[in-house]
């Protein structure tokens, strides 16, 4: 049963089954919800899981939006107002993905709700200035995340083939040269060919669900730089139980000894993993390396 949550102007839309310790999943981009189904199957035999539609998905979309509407502090506003009113305070831990795993370090650095466990999954903590990613430039294009900083033309390139980004975004990665590797958004999210394999999804339902565009969770990615000014006032080294994972095989985030070393110095009790033979959708391979940060709940 989805619930909804009044927020300002919008609603938001949410989840919650089980009983025992509070676990929160979030995910990223180009999933919803329903991302963490069978995540949610399992840990709700140990915990009260709760699953949320993030700001600027279908389920919890807003009217007559502006780009800003979208920025780290917002998205960070509406989790921390959602686990008040659901009373999420149980042993609360967060699970996020993608771009879910920003929301939830935000969270964590703003210290408004109070969270023992944060497990980031091939995600971070924060993105850098769009001038890094400006500076790639691919045989197929410029990083898309470049190109995301206008949503109103990305968002134009995606809805030309649904069918095609998803099955693009949704292909397992095979082991790739990371040193060739194009980032363009061509590459990434149009690239799908008969030879290529899926992860476990129903591209029909993802279709149907994103079918009024991706304009605003696409909006998440323009206002990085914004981001970058707003989480000044709140950036720190965080003290509780932080687990990053990463995929071994993930063409979106490649887990580097910069990397590490940046993300060892953000807390004071952090453990990274990289799953072997994961990409970037190792919830939906791997799901076992997130319940088992739960074991022994």
């Amino acid at each position: 049963m989805i619930d909804k949550l009044q927020l300002d102007d919008f609603e938001i839309s949410y989840s919650t089954e089980g009983e025992g310790r509070d676990i929160l999943l979030l995910h990223g981009f180009p999933s919803n919800m329903f991302f963490w189904n069978n995540i949610k199957h399992e840990l709700k035999k140990i915990a009260r899981v709760t699953i949320v539609e993030q700001r600027g998905y279908p389920l919890s979309s807003t009217e007559n939006s502006i780009l800003t509407n979208f920025n780290i502090e917002n998205l960070s506003s509406d989790i921390e107002r959602l686990i008040d009113k659901l009373k999420l305070n149980n042993n609360l831990a967060i699970v996020g993905h993608d771009w879910g795993s920003i929301v939830a370090w935000s969270v964590a650095s703003r210290g408004n709700v109070k969270i023992n466990k944060l497990v980031s999954v091939c995600g971070g903590t924060e993105f850098p200035s769009s001038k890094v990613y400006n500076k790639l430039i691919f045989d197929k294009g410029k990083h898309y995340i470049s190109t995301f900083q206008d949503p109103v033309h990305a968002n134009s390139l995606i809805m030309k083939d649904l069918d095609l980004f998803f099955r693009s975004a949704y292909r397992i990665t095979p082991k790739i040269d990371y040193n060739l590797l194009d980032l363009s958004l061509k590459n990434l999210f149009s690239s799908y060919n008969s030879d290529s394999k899926l992860h476990d999804v129903n591209i029909e339902s993802l279709i149907n669900h994103f079918k009024g565009g991706l304009k605003q969770a696409i909006s998440w990615y323009s206002n990085i730089d914004l981001n970058l000014e707003i989480s000044s006032k709140w950036r720190k080294k965080l003290d509780l139980e932080i687990t990053f994972l990463f995929g071994q095989l993930d063409a979106a985030v490649k887990l580097n000894d910069k990397m590490i070393n940046r993300l060892k110095s953000s807390g004071t009790n952090i453990t990274i993993k990289e799953v072997k033979n994961a990409d970037h959708w190792l919830p939906l391979t791997h799901k076992e390396s997130i319940i088992d940060e739960f074991s022994n709940t």
